[in-house]
């Protein structure tokens, strides 16, 4: 995960709000232009990257994911309607279909309705605490086995960064093989170019490349590498 900076000069921002309150409209009946104008916003703010595995995407393997699930309800407040044509809570992912089981936005459906996302990539400060393992794992903090991670089931009766990792692992399922595999790769390609991580120039040089876009565009799993090269300068 890569942390995002929305834009709230964007026009589709304001054009959400006018939707909203000139018709009452809802995502469910947004109309097809705006839907298309939306999601291609939401692609250059990210760099064409999905805002959770950091695949590359674009118009055609991408969708629309709200922050706070559409059918979230937080007692009797309905959060999700209240937020759903909200510029701020809306992001561009991949499809969800990067492993065998379903990762992402994908993953993530089925607990919408009763658990909000903690993993927040609009945090700046959950952001920076996003690390990963030489052999691809994805993890925040503090480095803990998997099972134990299981055990933070019940949000409310754990603390956030309990219930961030939670989220990687389970409701984003950020630690599937092929991810995880993708990671590891990238990883050793990176220490294979830098010597081993000895060869400072070439590490900055990489660096550059990664936390640049290019034609508006990231380079896949960019933060990965951003987090390696980093460290070895």
């Amino acid at each position: 995960m890569k942390l995002i900076v929305k834009s709230k000069s964007s026009s589709l921002h304001h054009k959400l709000i006018a939707f909203k309150n000139d018709i009452n409209g809802t995502y469910e009946n947004i109309k097809k232009e705006l839907k298309e104008d939306l999601l291609m916003s939401l692609l250059k703010e990210q760099g064409y990257i999905c805002a959770y595995c950091m695949k590359k995407i674009n118009q055609d393997n991408s969708t629309i994911e709200h922050i706070i699930g559409q059918k979230y309800k937080d007692g009797n407040i309905d959060l999700g309607k209240e937020n759903e044509l909200k510029y701020e809570n809306l992001l561009a992912v991949c499809l969800g279909n990067s492993c065998k089981e379903l990762n992402c936005d994908k993953s993530r459906s089925k607990y919408q309705e009763k658990r909000p996302l903690y993993v927040n990539p609009l945090e700046n400060r959950i952001m920076t605490n996003i690390k990963f393992t030489n052999n691809g794992l994805i993890f925040y903090e503090d480095f803990i086995e998997i099972d134990k991670i299981k055990e933070f089931k019940n949000h409310n009766s754990h603390l956030e960064s309990e219930n961030i990792k939670y989220d990687i692992q389970k409701i984003l399922n950020l630690n599937c093989n092929d991810l995880k595999e993708k990671r590891k790769v990238l990883i050793e390609a990176l220490k294979k170019y830098t010597n081993n991580w000895s060869d400072k120039e070439k590490i900055r040089k990489k660096l550059q490349i990664y936390e640049l876009k290019y034609n508006s565009e990231y380079e896949e799993l960019c933060q990965v590498a951003i987090y390696f090269l980093s460290k070895k300068l």
